[in-house]
Order: structure tokens, then C-alpha cells, then sequence
């Protein structure tokens, strides 16, 4: 087993077509299960052995055996439990541990670069709620699945699928829903669409996380590394990397963070004597001039000289500060003497964007290997955008490769075709796959036949079935759909099934970025008629075929019966030439990926990358890319959060030098089975831990910079040697909780009790009653929402909280976001304030649930940098058992012997303005707090009034004043709005000024965008000639109706004038583009008039509305009475028309200036009417009731009257 020696195109195609070993041990294992491990009984399962963790493993060859097979059973145990469940009862419904889809039916194929991908479409009429695929985890790509026939139902019958891709557009949202998979076997491949299947999920564990793992741990047992000698335990000597050893010089220079207060010396004599710097000889004195700590200066001495660096980070210690620094020696050393790069990887996305913008900052070229980045930043350096950049192109290889490939997808075309075209079966395909005699198939081409149309565009057969041929579309839609089942069983579904915490699929990047591909529809166009007569025809139809060797023999009734089973004979004739076809293009697409993962090796290197980031899923993902690089340095981010054997499996042969940076007291690897990480298997002990618990050698940063050194007295007993940097104490950069009185850290206990909602999570409605008034307590101090998270164990409990401060009052504010999180998404974060909401309190007895495991509590407990809040029963927690006594009993001291607890009393809160101290100890004592005591403010705010709230600490600009507005308007008159509002008055004077203010502002809005100032009466003496002579008339109507009786109109929050809304279609232009739209609105309405008047006894009716309240005075303050709706005045198409001609008219009699603008007889009458008109809108009610009789006593003038709506018309040009 000797160092790899192969070039890197031999190493990628290792990989990319990987065959295990041949026998019967873990090393011939295949990639996926197979149906055999997936339908064992639980009694025929192979024992498991065990995975010890504290004592040497004896070879590497007993470790990589029980690596493999602990953590192949963690990835097939959850599928092998519900399809055993499945079998034992097969008309169970879904559970917390089972999804079973029915109605499956593979609709198509899409032959795509990654390979043949199955469309199925299914049903979930199995689940006893709705599913809301934009925020489920059902289907996951990556997920294995286990299908059955509808008829088998596992008996015998078990094929293996991976999901491939489950986009929501045209895929989740049809009905039924669709969705993509690979078959583990091409063997297995379902070639007939009319086959039922029944499909198996388990919502335990995710295949994918140990899918890539597995397959890298059979390449470690095949290839020797210089580090396997760590791998079992035996070797803890410390020894320096091999190309260390050829060259110890390294630049140091960039750990000069500042120049010492006094000293003379400059930034370059300080830095000139580090930069070639043996760094075996140990680090110089940089205490004066780094930043960093004396922990953080020997951390990063064993980085760069040791083969197997570990690194523990307790919480704010700054281990990503230290990593980084490391890692710019490194990048400096590479740049100047040459090299493979360096690979960097971290357990989430998230935390290696941040760790690639580092490297980015500190000059390194890097590369993103894997797509899934949330950085815009880091998206540029991904492998695809760097492909795009250097622009080259096709090789001749790769041209090869894809014809090759082409080709083979038209010969699926062309079978695909022969059975599901648009015409009739071929007999000579029945004829050459044994379906048909010879016999037969001349009985279907006699040349003394008849022929028709039909028979020649589709077939011998058309003429042969008659009135028997139908479409198959028939035969399908007998079938009931997706939407008739959910129809069917929606009042039994009472809720929807969907996870709090996935996001929108359908905003997913990569639900556009889709896998595409050249799609192949298996779908039969034509069918027989199934004999009607016959129950069971199908035996019948058979001896029919088999005694008749002349097709017209056979008897008409089981004609449609015959054809529908030579279609399904010759599907399951070419279903095994099927396959090796869809097997062959596999290969292909698989040679095509090893040859553009060799380009990209290539380009790579041809472009000098620095650093070669990824997830530690992605190391054994793309592990052939990345060992064809030859990477001697390997830093991993979270490492202890990172499982064994994806770090194990990450041991190419070329590397040199392991970084593992973390802290094993914080959250462990996840194990998906729970017995698995307990002993003796322990799958969720990291390497990490492993190695420090054989007294692996490794360094314990110890200066914290994060909490508060009353929070950090909580750690004090998971973390006895840390300390605290000076800035923690400097009250400037960690202020204390406004509010809070100086208390910066507390623990409310309760006993409120807790419940489980319908996804068996736990919640605590009271308890987070109380988390979220204390939020908008310390929102209403001062502090910033976003400075604040709420962290809690459950899911359950997140998603009441969310809820509930979205339904908070005072939370309601624009822009507000809030930060939720369960504990475990919130490792590596931080905020200023942290509120942790326990939840667990049963009813009866005792019980922690998750808060028994301490790494969990470490995490929760250190998040927070200046105030930290724990909400829980503490009872319940020191009674469920000894081990969740020794850990909570050890946190519940670190409050009290600050004298953070008061359980009689409750949580204290310190008025700012008063210094009154209050106590809260039920969600009741909160009553309408606004930030401070009980006392009236009393102040005066900004308007003049007094401040007739309790005490609060927010400015008072920032709250609304209640108090009728004290303000004289313009027009000379008092505002009739509160104090809070925009001022208003309904006087016409006001509303005159508000108009020729508005219309200005338009003119000086468009004269700024066109550059040009002009006065607004040029404008509108050019624009609409005689708008002076209707403006001036209409301000004289309008001036006769006494402004008191305007008083009792109630305008819009939007202070426009009354609402006006319309039968017609029309829509209304602003008031302020009259002068630009005239011309246009006069042909528009001249054309809509003329049509209307040609619509034979219709007449469109333009009604306009209005409310008016009455004003009054109670106890000193304006008060508005009950609304009451005004009546409505109707206009007719006909006085629509005759308005459009005289406004036509009236422009025409314009002269050269505004000011000597004439107008008709009939206008100056018009105007008399409109004044009457408005009077009426804006009197009493018996003013309107005597107007209606006169109107319906006294004849009409002749000429054509004008209204309010039609004068408003003519004079601003609004269309109603």
C-alpha cells in the first residue's frame, strides 16, 4: 500500500468508476443498499462491531471494517425499518417515521449529463395532512427510497432509488405531483408506465450525509496517506510535516498588528526580520506587536509545523481569528515557493463562505468547490464561474464523448418509439421479439385487404380493431386524480404537514439552475377497448392469440383485449434491452464527468489557485477532483462537529498535514439513529474528541472575547481555565441591558406546563408568552430586534414563538426581522442579547428530553455577548435523573451565586427614568407596560401636549399623540385632526390650497426632469386652452357653499379629496397629469361615448359616493358621529357625450391669452345648476328630499344640464 503514484487523469477515473472488491466483505459493499439489506428481518441482521473511543484500534484495516459497517447501518437502518412496516401492515397510513406514496407511475425519462433520471408521479393520499411541499423535507434530493409493486407489495419485489431532484414549478405543484430519481440499478429500471408502484420513505436519516463517506472509506483501505499512522490511536508523538522539513522558512510578517506606544520603529523594521522566519525553531517574541493572545500564538505554532494539528476553540475564544492567521502564512509560503493548494473545509455553507472571504481578504486566489454558497462574493470563485472566465473550450475527447452520447440517447428515442409513438404497434417488432408468429403477422399485411386512411397513417392494426381502437387518455382519466383524492379526503385532514424551519423551495437558486436533459415520454397514445363482458379477460384474450393464427380470426369483442396485451408483451420484451441502454448512457455520462473533472484539474492548476474550499460533505463527494490536485494540507473548520468517517475518507494519499480546529465540549456529529451514537458504537464521537481522549497532543485557546465575565462565570464549570480579555470588561464595548438595571444575566423559573403539537415537538404556550413580552420590554428600551435571539431546544417551541411575535403588538413595526433559532442551527453565532427559552415541564413527572446532553447546554449558554435571560422549570430539569442534575444543577448555581435568581419573585425590570424596580412573575403582571414603571410620564412632548402614558423610555417623537391638533391652518381656520395626524381642513379654501400646492409640485417635478422652468399659467394656457375662464368659475361655485357644512365629510388617510368609485371601466387619471393627457382623454372618451350610444338599450350608469361624519365637541375634543352615506348622482352616456362636445367647444373659442378666455351661454347655466348641485351634496337630508321633488315637478330646460362630475371633468380633465 505504497503512496499513490498515478497521474491525476488515473485518479479521477479510479474514482468516477469505482469497483469494490470482489467477495463478501465490507470492501465489496456497494455504493447504495442493496434490495436484499433494505427487506432483512430484524432478526437476520448481521451484528454490528463495536467502535470503541477510548483505546487504540490494533490495525488500521479493524477500524476502516468497523467505520464502514456503523455507519452503513446508520444510513440503510431508517428505509429498513419502514419497509418492514410496510410489509407487516400495508395499509398504514404516514407517520413521524414513514411516508408511503401510492399511485406511483414512471411518466417519463430524462436522460440528462448526470444520467438517466425516472419522472414518476405519485400520490399522497396516505398522509393524514395535507402536504405544503414549499416547506417539507419530504423527498429531500439525496434521499434513498424503496418501490414495490402494487401487487407485490414487497413480497419479492424491492427496487432502490435516490431522489435527484424535487423542483416545486412543474414538477410538486401538478397534480399529481411529479418528482426525479435515479435507480440504484439500472436492472431495475420500470419501462411500462401502466405499472402501479408503491414508494417508501423514511423520515429518519439522510443517505446522502454517508453516501460519499462509505465509498471514501473503501478508497482509504485500498491507498496508504503519511497519516493512517494516527488513525488507530497508536502514535501520539508530534512530528512535522515533510515538506516542512525540506523548507522550515515561513513569512510571519503579516502577525504584526500594531506598533508599541513609544516605539520608533516603522511597520517595515518590525516586520522585515520575520519574513524568513524557521518555524521549527519555535515563534519569536510578538507579544508587543500581534494581537494575538499567547493561546492563540502556540495554536498557531502547531498549525503550521505539525503533522496532526488540534486546535480546541471554547466559545469566543477566536478560533476562526487563529485559523485564519495560520492560514495567510500559508498562502504567503505557497505563493513564494510553489505548490499544490491548500483545502479548507467546514461542516455548513455558511461558516466556509465565511471562511473563503477570509482567504479572499488576505490576497489568496481561491475556488469554491460545490455550488450551494449564500455568498454573491464567493459565488464568483465557485468551479463553474471559473470554467466560464478562462473560456475554453471543448476538447476533442470531450466533442467524442457527447456525440457517443447523443447517439445512444436517439436509440432510446427510437425504442421508445416503436411502443409508444403516435402510431399503432409495429407487428414486425412483434414478430422479431417472439410476440407474434409468422402466421399471424401475414394475416396482417394480405395485399387483397381493404385499406383505409386510418390503417395507413396508423398501422395494419386500425383496421384490424375497428371500433375497438380508442385513446389511452380515456383509459387514464377512469383512474382518480391526485386533487380527487385530496378532495375526497380533505375533511379528514385537519392541518398541513410542513417544517418550520425549511425555507421557500421555490425560491431555492437551485430550483432554477435544474437538472435538464432530453426528456422521453413514456406514454401509450392508442389502446384497445377492454371486453366489457368479461371479468377476467385477460386468460381469455390469451388462448384467443394463441389459437388463432389469422388475426381477423379472433372474435371482435376481445380485439381491444389482444392489442392491450401485445402492448404489454413487447414493454416487457424490451425492457432488459431498455435497461442496458439506460446502463450504457450511465457510463458514458459518468466518463463525460471524470473528463471535465480532469479540465477542471487542470484549470486549476493553470490558474494558481491558493485555496480549495468545500463542505465536508464535499470532500468525499468530490473526492476524485480533489486528490487529483494533490493537496498536502487539509484545515477543517468545526471539526469537531464533523463525523469520523468524513474526515477519515478525506485522507487522499498526497496529504501531509491534518488542521482540526473545533471544541468537542460544543455540538457533536448528528447521528440520525440514536443508538448508534450512544455505546459501543458511538458514531457521534468526532475524530476530534477521539484523539484528545488518547492524549492526542493539542492546544485549548484560552481568552475569551465575547461574554460579559458575568455570563462567562456560567461556563466557568465546563471551561475552568478561561479567561477573560480585557475588552469584555470595558463597559463601552459591552454595555449593560437597558432596563435591566445592571442585571445582565437571569433565570425566571416556572412551573407553566408544556404540550406536544401534532409533529410530536414540544412547546410551552405560557413560557413563551413571557419570552416574547420580555423581547418587547427590552425593544421598547431601546435595544434593536435584531440585536436580540431567542434560542430554544424545539422546533415546536420556535415556531409558536415566531408566531407570536408577529402577533405582538408592539413588534409590529416596519422593518422589524426577529432572530429564532433552535440551539443546534445556532452553533459558531453569537448576539448581544440572548433569550433561551427551556419548554420542557411535564404535567406529570419529570422528563429533559435534549437538554440532558451538555454539549447542547455549553452551546445555549455561550452564545451571548452582553445580557443572557434562561426562562424554564428548573425543578423538572434537577429531578428527571442524576446526569441532568450534575449538568443544570451546575448552571442554575452560576446564576445564583451571582445572585441572579429570585424564584418568589420573579424577573425584576428597572424603569430608566425613574429607577423604579418592578417585578414580573405571571404574563398577567406585564399589563400595558411600555418600557418603564407605573408611574404617569407626565412630560410635555414636542406638539405641546402633556404625555398621558405610563412611564416609557421610547422618544416621544417616535409615539403618536392622542391630543386634538391646537394648529391654525392656512386658510385661517383649526386643524380638525389629532395631533398626530396630517393636518386637514375641509374648508374650500384649504382644499384650494392643497390643490394649487400639489399641482405645483407636479410642474416643478417635470420641469426638474426636463430642465426647463415654466410658469405654471404658461403651461396651462398652452397646454388646455380655457382650463382659466373653468378654473375661475368653479372656485366661484364652490365659494358659495358655507365651509361649515363641509365639515361633515370624512376623508381618506391618503387626504384626497371624496372617494369617487365608478360603474364604468374607466380608469381615473392623476390630478396632476391634466395638462399633458387632454387631447388624448378627449378622443378617448368621444370614442367610448360613440360606442356605448351604439350598444342597443344599454346606458352605463357613473355613480359617485361619498361618507360624511358629523363633527362635534365631547369633554373638550373633537369627536366624529356615525357616518352616513351620501346620495348618489347617476350621469347618463348620453351627458357624457354632450360633455365631451361642449368641453370640445369651449377650447375652440379660446383667444391669445388666458385671462380673455369667453364661453356659451349654455356653460354660464351649467355653472348655476353645478352650484345648486353641491350646495345639495353638502346640506341636509331634506334639502336632497325637497330637490327630488322638485326635479320630478318642474320640466327640464331643453338644453343638456352639467352636474358636479361634469363640470370636475371639464375644469381638471379627470376621466371618471
Amino acid at each position: 500500500m505504497d503512496v499513490d503514484p498515478e497521474t491525476p487523469r488515473r485518479i479521477i477515473d479510479h474514482h468516477v468508476n469505482f469497483v469494490p472488491k470482489e467477495g463478501n466483505g465490507w470492501e465489496s459493499c456497494p455504493e447504495l443498499p442493496t434490495p436484499k439489506e433494505i427487506m432483512e428481518k430484524q432478526d437476520d441482521v448481521a451484528g454490528l462491531p463495536h467502535n470503541p473511543v477510548d483505546r487504540p484500534w490494533d490495525s488500521k484495516e479493524e477500524y476502516l471494517a468497523a467505520q464502514y459497517q456503523v455507519l452503513r447501518r446508520e444510513g440503510i437502518e431508517g428505509l429498513r425499518y419502514s419497509v418492514r412496516c410496510y410489509i407487516e401492515q400495508p395499509d398504514m397510513m404516514d407517520n413521524q417515521h414513514t411516508s408511503v406514496y401510492v399511485g406511483v407511475r414512471v411518466r417519463s425519462y430524462l436522460l440528462s449529463r448526470l444520467g438517466p433520471i425516472a419522472r414518476i408521479e405519485f400520490s399522497t393520499a396516505r398522509s393524514p395532512l395535507q402536504i405544503r411541499w414549499l416547506q417539507s423535507k419530504r423527498l429531500t434530493p439525496g434521499t434513498i427510497v424503496a418501490l414495490t409493486t402494487k401487487a407485490d407489495n414487497f413480497k419479492s419485489v424491492c427496487k432502490i432509488a435516490t431522489i435527484a431532484q424535487r423542483p416545486y414549478t412543474d414538477g410538486l405543484d401538478q397534480t399529481p405531483p411529479l418528482v426525479d430519481l435515479m435507480w440504484a440499478d439500472t436492472r431495475a429500471a420500470v419501462f411500462d408506465p401502466d405499472t402501479e408502484l408503491v414508494m417508501v420513505e423514511s423520515r429518519n436519516g439522510y443517505f446522502e450525509s454517508t453516501r460519499h463517506a462509505l465509498v471514501g472509506l473503501q478508497h482509504v483501505a485500498q491507498r496508504a496517506s503519511p497519516l493512517d499512522k494516527y488513525l488507530t490511536g497508536l502514535h501520539t508523538e508530534e512530528e512535522a510535516p515533510q515538506f516542512v522539513k525540506d523548507n522550515p522558512t515561513m513569512d510571519l510578517s503579516t502577525l504584526v498588528h500594531t506598533i508599541p506606544e513609544g516605539d520608533e520603529d516603522t511597520i517595515e523594521d518590525l516586520t522585515e526580520p520575520l519574513r524568513d522566519h524557521d518555524i521549527l525553531g519555535g515563534l519569536p517574541d510578538l507579544g508587543r506587536v500581534t494581537t494575538l493572545d499567547q493561546s492563540q500564538l502556540e495554536a498557531l505554532h502547531r498549525i503550521l509545523s505539525t503533522e496532526l494539528a488540534i486546535v480546541q476553540g471554547p466559545p469566543g475564544t477566536g478560533k476562526t481569528f487563529t485559523s485564519v492567521e495560520a492560514l495567510r502564512i500559508m498562502i504567503s509560503r505557497r505563493q513564494r515557493y510553489g505548490g499544490p493548494p491548500i483545502i479548507i473545509s467546514a461542516q455548513t455553507n455558511h461558516a466556509l463562505d465565511q471562511l473563503l472571504t477570509h482567504c479572499l481578504e488576505a490576497g489568496a486566489s481561491i475556488c469554491r468547490v460545490g455550488a450551494r454558497t449564500e455568498s454573491e462574493v464567493i459565488r464568483a470563485y465557485t468551479v463553474y464561474e471559473i470554467r466560464l472566465r478562462d473560456g475554453g473550450g471543448r476538447d476533442q475527447r470531450y466533442k467524442q464523448l457527447l456525440a457517443t452520447r447523443y447517439a445512444l440517447e436517439r436509440k432510446i428515442h427510437d425504442m421508445v418509439n416503436d411502443v409508444f409513438g403516435d402510431h399503432l404497434l409495429s407487428p414486425l417488432a412483434l414478430l422479431q421479439n417472439n410476440i407474434i408468429t409468422q402466421a399471424q403477422f401475414d394475416s396482417l399485411h394480405d395485399d387483397t385487404m381493404e385499406t383505409s386512411t386510418r390503417s395507413k397513417e396508423l398501422g395494419p392494426f386500425a383496421l384490424w380493431l375497428g371500433d375497438d381502437l380508442i385513446h389511452a387518455q380515456i383509459v387514464r382519466d377512469r383512474h382518480p386524480t391526485q386533487e380527487e383524492v385530496d378532495e375526497a379526503a380533505e375533511k379528514l385532514m385537519a392541518d398541513w404537514e410542513f417544517d418550520g424551519d425549511m425555507d421557500n423551495i421555490a425560491e431555492d437558486p437551485e430550483d432554477a439552475i435544474r437538472i435538464a436533459g432530453d426528456l422521453v415520454l413514456l406514454n401509450h397514445v392508442w389502446t384497445g377497448k377492454e371486453p366489457g363482458f368479461v371479468r377476467k379477460w385477460e386468460r381469455h384474450v390469451v388462448r384467443e392469440l394463441k389459437e388463432n393464427d389469422d388475426f381477423f380470426g379472433i372474435e371482435l369483442h376481445y380485439r381491444g383485449g389482444v392489442y392491450r396485451h401485445l402492448q404489454a408483451k413487447l414493454v416487457q420484451a424490451l425492457t432488459p434491452k431498455f435497461t442496458a441502454l439506460l446502463a450504457q448512457h450511465r457510463t458514458i455520462c459518468n466518463a463525460l464527468k471524470a473528463h471535465r473533472w480532469f479540465k477542471d484539474a487542470q484549470l486549476l492548476g493553470r490558474t494558481g489557485v491558493d485555496v480549495v474550499g468545500c463542505t465536508t460533505t464535499g470532500l468525499t463527494k468530490y473526492r476524485g477532483l480533489l486528490a487529483a490536485l494533490r493537496p498536502r494540507s487539509l484545515l477543517i473548520e468545526e471539526a469537531a462537529e464533523t463525523r469520523e468517517a468524513n474526515i477519515t475518507s478525506a485522507l487522499y494519499p498526497s496529504l501531509q498535514q491534518l488542521i482540526l480546529v473545533g471544541d468537542h465540549q460544543q455540538l457533536a456529529p448528528r447521528c440520525d439513529i440514536r443508538w448508534l451514537g450512544e455505546e459501543p458504537y458511538n458514531l457521534n464521537v468526532s475524530l476530534f474528541q477521539r484523539m484528545v481522549n488518547l492524549n492526542m497532543p493539542f492546544k485549548m485557546l484560552k481568552e475569551q472575547r465575547r461574554m460579559k465575565p458575568e455570563i462567562r462565570f456560567i461556563l466557568t464549570p465546563f471551561y475552568p481555565e478561561l479567561l477573560d480579555h480585557p475588552s469584555v470588561e470595558d463597559e463601552s464595548r459591552r454595555p449593560s441591558v437597558p432596563g435591566m438595571g445592571g442585571r445582565n444575566c437571569w433565570y425566571f423559573n416556572h412551573n407553566w406546563p408544556e404540550d406536544t403539537n401534532s409533529e410530536q415537538s414540544k412547546y410551552n404556550q405560557q413560557e413563551a408568552d413571557m419570552v416574547i413580552k420580555f423581547f418587547a420590554y427590552l425593544v421598547s428600551n431601546g435595544t434593536d430586534p435584531t440585536r436580540i435571539t431567542i434560542l430554544t431546544f424545539y422546533k415546536g417551541q420556535r415556531k409558536l414563538l415566531l408566531n407570536r411575535l408577529k402577533r405582538e403588538g408592539s413588534m409590529r413595526l416596519p422593518g422589524n426581522s426577529f432572530r429564532v433559532h433552535t440551539v443546534d442551527s445556532y452553533q459558531g453565532e453569537e448576539n448581544d442579547i440572548v433569550l433561551l427559552s427551556l419548554v420542557r415541564s411535564p404535567a406529570h413527572g419529570n422528563a429533559a428530553g435534549f437538554l440532558d446532553d451538555q454539549r447542547r447546554a455549553v452551546v445555549a449558554i455561550s452564545r451571548a455577548r452582553r445580557g443572557f435571560y434562561i426562562f424554564g422549570n428548573i425543578d423538572n430539569l434537577l429531578k428527571a435523573h442524576h446526569e441532568c442534575l450534575q449538568l443544570w444543577g451546575q448552571i442554575w448555581n452560576g446564576f445564583a451565586q451571582q445572585g441572579r435568581v429570585k424564584r418568589a419573585l420573579g424577573l425584576p425590570l428597572i424603569c430608566q427614568k425613574h429607577r423604579n424596580e418592578i417585578w414580573v412573575k405571571e404574563v398577567e403582571d406585564w399589563g400595558d407596560n411600555a418600557g418603564g414603571c407605573d408611574q404617569p410620564c407626565h412630560e410635555m412632548r414636542p406638539c405641546g401636549h402633556a404625555c398621558t402614558l405610563k412611564c416609557h423610555f421610547t422618544e416621544h417623537e417616535r409615539l403618536p399623540c392622542s391630543e386634538p391638533c391646537r394648529k391654525t391652518l392656512e386658510c385661517g381656520d383649526g386643524c380638525v385632526r389629532y395631533c398626530s395626524q396630517t393636518c386637514y381642513c375641509p374648508c374650500n379654501t384649504f382644499q384650494g390650497i392643497q390643490i394649487t400646492r400639489e399641482a405645483e409640485q407636479a410642474r416643478l417635478a417635470k420641469a426638474a426632469e426636463e430642465e426647463v422652468e415654466v410658469p405654471l399659467e404658461q403651461q396651462l394656457a398652452k397646454e388646455m386652452p380655457g382650463i382659466g375662464f373653468f378654473q375661475a368659475a368653479a372656485n366661484q361655485a364652490l365659494s358659495r357653499v358655507p365651509s361649515k357644512s363641509l365639515g361633515d365629510v370624512r376623508l381618506s388617510e391618503a387626504e384626497e379629496l371624496p372617494e369617487v368609485s365608478f360603474a364604468s371601466t374607466s380608469s381615473p387619471e392623476k390630478w396632476n397629469d391634466f395638462t399633458v393627457n387632454i387631447k388624448e382623454n378627449d378622443a378617448r372618451l368621444e370614442r367610448e361615448s360613440r360606442r356605448l350610444a351604439a350598444e342597443a338599450g344599454t346606458a352605463t350608469k357613473i355613480r359617485i359616493s361619498d361618507t360624511y361624519n358629523s363633527v362635534a365637541l365631547v369633554d373638550g375634543r373633537r369627536t366624529k358621529t356615525k357616518g352616513r352615506s351620501t346620495q348618489k348622482l347617476e350621469v347618463s352616456n348620453v351627458t357624457r357625450r354632450t360633455r365631451a362636445k361642449a368641453a370640445t367647444k369651449s377650447r375652440g373659442k379660446q383667444s391669445s391669452s388666458s385671462s380673455s378666455i369667453g364661453t356659451s351661454e349654455e356653460d354660464l347655466l351649467c355653472l348655476k345648476e353645478v352650484s345648486r348641485e353641491i350646495d345639495l351634496l353638502t346640506g341636509p337630508d331634506e334639502d336632497m328630499a325637497a330637490e327630488k321633488a322638485r326635479i320630478t315637478t318642474v320640466p327640464k330646460p331643453k338644453r343638456k344640464e352639467k352636474n358636479v362630475e361634469e363640470l370636475l371633468i371639464d375644469v381638471f380633465d379627470l376621466e371618471l
